[in-house]
């Protein structure tokens, strides 16, 4: 960035839940992606062959034990592997005409009635008379400070609102004491919290925030958490205790808080509830709740996704980065930039130019002061500087797209709505998109560069990626979770004997020159001998065109190449100009891409897999339904389709995935399609990311399983 120009923008009075004067810690105890699956999986192997969960891996099935399983699951990005028979679970424990029991059959309650509410919102299950009802049996039998604390658990989660509100407001605030906190001696954070949690569940409004606040801090322990009253903090009491901080946007210390809930880790994923406790699926509700919760306060996001991304940073190295290392340095992967006043611009860069790519990163400059940017497509000048694109990092220039050392101006000023979101002392997250002349920037989830198109032909479409510190004074600037993700950059062979070797490569549909072009990919090893599988893989609607080449770049063709070894198929990538719908001009065109590589290399005809993400997921059920004899296999992604298809494919192979945090019209539809191929006697798979919302292709075609289902299909 150059000096300012005078632009400024207003920052939203968000920002000051992170404190500006706050440093962050580099060495806060977050668990790893790598660990979060682990949690996912040891929570996974809980469920039963009912759909619900156990407490202990091989026990019974129970509601509460569910509840925790699906609350789990969501805060580490996890699946429920059997989502239908979880909701079918659910609904068992349901008592008609009252609340929710913890086992099918048993007595309502309730504690028990309030996680029912919260596990039937979890999985969606929306039915306004089980809402009516249980709210009837909370205002009748929730009586105690307990059963009012999950009454009011239960509304909140719902969205409901009981005309015994007003009732439990009272009794919750005659428990405050004198001076605004509620509890006595040892269990004041530990009453404050919950009392707190509870009014403002209730959405009643929370009085004397400031000594309730206090009062908490002033309870959290040097080990780092709370305990009830007297004696060690456990993960149950803090929980209570941060379920209040959270609600009111207040921060405890959360290093030390990490820093505790990371002793009560377990190798195989799990928490306890104490540090020297054993790992149980309650223990892990708390210590991932509490994390989930923490992230956000930090202004990280509650949970990265990482499928299909490199971690450009790994532990305490800087391997693949060159620069002043008395500047920079790296550890627990954050990428740290100190200095105590510069003269001049200093960057560290990669080592290697990046072509297409998709960059997301969090960034945190401590206090809000000093200057930074990401280099990208970029090229060393000698001396300090660099010359390229710059997602700019700066009061005055969040979320600008700026030319560094070459046209040496804004190339496009960011989008109001995205920069009021910035939290200038905390962390933010970027996301930068480059692919081909197209250039985005997103902040913390909301575009501040929508799309820049680059018109001068001159300028390379590939380059290093850096990190800057702007001369001024002195500065510290930290880059936590920064990952890549490449994008294929297809070719277009101008010999004939270019197009059979591996890689990306484009094509021309027939002899004219003005046709449809779409992108192969050719698998490692082919060398015409052996007959290959085949798979046709439908875009979704943001790569409608005709360059041929932006549907290899969404979905299936990041994870080829993020693939060890590429992927043993055949490929074809078509391009829609408006619609998938079967019998459109653009569905023919796909078929017709399809048979011309059937004929230009050697596939096995019997292994032609169909799939495709959100329009093209729509796509894939309709093309499947209209040609299922010309198909091994249907992978749909977060597109619906119609329930009455199922008699027409009742014997094609179907695995659909989405996130349940997709509009539920997907994730209701895609349930129905499969309820309704199950019925008709196929087995059909659905798959759920828990928290996940539209973009579920990532983490589906990241996936082993999912690849080798497809290649083994016939």
């Amino acid at each position: 960035m150059r000096p300012r120009t005078g632009f400024a923008f207003v920052l939203a009075a968000s920002a000051a839940m992170i404190s500006a004067t706050t440093r962050a810690q580099s060495s806060i105890s977050i668990p790893t992606p790598d660990e979060m699956r682990a949690t996912a999986a040891y929570t996974a192997s809980h469920q039963n062959r009912d759909g619900g969960f156990a407490a202990e891996s091989g026990g019974a099935s129970s509601l509460g034990a569910t509840h925790s399983a699906l609350k789990i699951l969501r805060h580490v990005g996890g699946s429920v592997p059997d989502v239908l028979g979880c909701i079918e679970y659910v609904k068992s424990c349901r008592v008609p005409g009252g609340g929710f029991a913890q086992t099918p059959g048993g007595k309502p309650d309730p504690v028990t009635t309030a996680l029912g509410m919260m596990a039937a919102e979890e999985l969606k299950v929306r039915d306004p008379e089980m809402i009516r009802e249980c709210v009837a049996y909370l205002g009748k039998n929730a009586k105690g400070y307990e059963q009012v604390r999950m009454a009011a658990a239960g509304m909140h989660g719902v969205g409901a609102y009981s005309p015994d509100t007003p009732r439990w407001f009272h009794q919750l605030e005659a428990m405050r004491n004198a001076g605004g906190s509620f509890g006595e001696g040892p269990s004041t954070a530990f009453a404050s919290g919950g009392v707190a949690a509870a009014i403002l569940r209730l959405g009643m409004p929370l009085a004397h925030r400031e000594a309730v606040a206090k009062a908490i801090r002033d309870g959290q322990r040097p080990e780092g958490g709370w305990s009830k009253a007297e004696g060690p903090p456990d993960l149950p009491s803090s929980y209570r205790v941060m379920r209040g901080m959270f609600m009111m946007h207040e921060r405890p210390d959360l290093g030390r808080l990490l820093g505790f809930v990371a002793r009560c880790r377990k190798p195989d994923g799990s928490y306890a509830t104490t540090p020297d406790g054993k790992g149980s699926l309650s223990g892990t509700y708390f210590g991932t709740i509490l994390v989930y919760w923490s992230r956000q306060l930090l202004g990280l996001s509650a949970v990265e996704e990482t499928a299909g991304f490199t971690p450009m940073v790994r532990g305490n190295s800087l391997d693949g980065w060159e620069g002043d290392k008395s500047l920079w340095s790296a550890k627990d992967g954050v990428l740290i930039g100190r200095s105590n006043g510069l003269d001049h611009n200093e960057f560290l860069a990669t080592t290697r130019r990046h072509p297409d790519f998709v960059l997301s990163m969090n960034f945190h400059l401590a206090d809000g002061q000093g200057n930074s940017g990401v280099q990208f497509r970029s090229a060393r000048i000698p001396g300090h500087e660099m010359s390229g694109y710059q997602a700019d990092i700066g009061e005055g220039y969040w979320g600008a797209l700026y030319d560094e050392s070459r046209r040496n101006r804004v190339l496009v000023y960011p989008r109001a709505a995205a920069v009021h979101g910035v939290h200038p002392g905390g962390w933010n997250h970027y996301v930068v998109r480059a692919m081909g002349d197209r250039i985005s920037l997103a902040l913390n989830g909301l575009a501040s560069v929508p799309e820049y198109r680059e018109a001068d032909r001159s300028i390379a479409r590939d380059g290093l990626i850096a990190v800057q510190m702007h001369a001024g004074g002195s500065m510290e600037v930290q880059f936590r979770d920064l990952m890549i993700q490449p994008l294929p950059s297809p070719s277009t062979p101008t010999d004939p004997s270019a197009a059979t070797r591996p890689g990306f490569h484009v094509r021309t549909l027939g002899a004219d020159p003005s046709a449809r072009r779409y992108t192969v990919h050719v698998p490692e090893g082919y060398d015409g001998t052996k007959a290959f599988p085949a798979i046709l893989f439908l875009h979704g609607s943001g790569e409608r065109g005709d360059d041929g080449m932006a549907s290899a770049q969404v979905g299936l063709g990041p994870a080829i190449l993020n693939r060890s070894g590429g992927l043993p198929a055949f490929v074809v990538f078509p391009q829609a100009r408006q619609t998938w719908a079967a019998g459109s001009a653009d569905a023919e065109a796909a078929l017709q891409a399809l048979d011309e590589v059937i004929r230009a290399y050697k596939i096995d005809t019997k292994r032609v897999v169909l799939t495709g993400l959100s329009m093209g997921g729509r796509g894939a059920w309709e093309m499947a339904a209209a040609h299922p004899d010309r198909f091994a296999a249907v992978v749909p992604i977060c597109g619906p389709g119609d329930p009455a298809i199922a008699g027409r494919i009742a014997r094609l192979p179907v695995w659909t995935f989405c996130g349940d945090a997709d509009r539920d019209e997907t994730v209701l539809n895609l349930r129905e399609v499969i309820r309704n191929l199950r019925s008709a006697g196929n087995p059909a798979r659905l798959t759920e990311y828990r928290g996940v919302g539209h973009n579920s292709w990532d983490r589906a075609y990241n996936d082993p399983a999912l690849i080798d289902w497809m290649i083994r299909a016939h």
